[in-house]
C-alpha cells in the first residue's frame, strides 16, 4: 500500500518494531525512533498511520487530510494512531496547574478596587456610604 512518497521504507521496516511495542506498551520509545530520524510527533505521524493501516484489525483506509494522513477523526484507527503517539511523544512541557476558576470572588474584587483608590477617592467612599 502507497501511502505518501515521503516514507522512507528503510526507516519504515527499523521502527516497526518500536511502533509494535509502543502500541502495547507505555514505556517512552523515543530514542530509537530519534536515532532513526524520526524526531516529532509530526515526522512520526505518517508512519504511525501507514503501521496502523497494515494492521489486520483496521476497518478505515487512510487519507491525506489538511495536515497530513488520517483516518477521520474519533474512529477506532485514528484514537490508535493517537494512542501510539501519545506513548512516544510524552508532553514534557505541559503544565499541570488546574485549570483557573471562571467564578469571581466578588469581595476579593472590592477589596482589591478600593486599595487600589488613592486617599481622597476613599474618603469620598467611606463618606458616601
Amino acid at each position: 500500500m502507497k501511502l505518501a512518497t515521503y516514507i522512507n521504507p528503510r526507516t519504515y521496516r527499523a521502527i516497526v518494531p518500536t511502533l509494535k511495542l509502543a502500541d502495547i506498551s507505555s514505556a517512552s520509545l523515543l530514542d530509537v525512533l530519534l536515532n532513526n530520524g524520526v524526531g516529532t510527533r509530526t515526522d512520526a505521524l505518517p508512519y504511525v498511520v501507514f503501521y496502523v493501516s497494515e494492521l489486520p484489525t483496521t476497518k478505515r483506509k487512510p487519507y491525506e487530510g489538511q495536515r497530513g494522513w488520517t483516518f477521520g477523526r474519533g474512529n477506532a484507527e485514528d484514537k490508535r494512531v493517537n494512542r501510539i503517539l501519545n506513548n512516544i511523544f510524552v508532553d514534557v512541557e505541559k503544565d499541570n496547574k488546574p485549570a483557573k476558576s471562571k467564578k469571581v470572588d466578588k469581595v476579593a474584587k472590592l477589596v482589591s478596587a478600593y486599595e487600589q483608590m488613592t486617599g481622597a477617592e476613599k474618603r469620598r467612599f467611606l463618606a458616601s456610604i
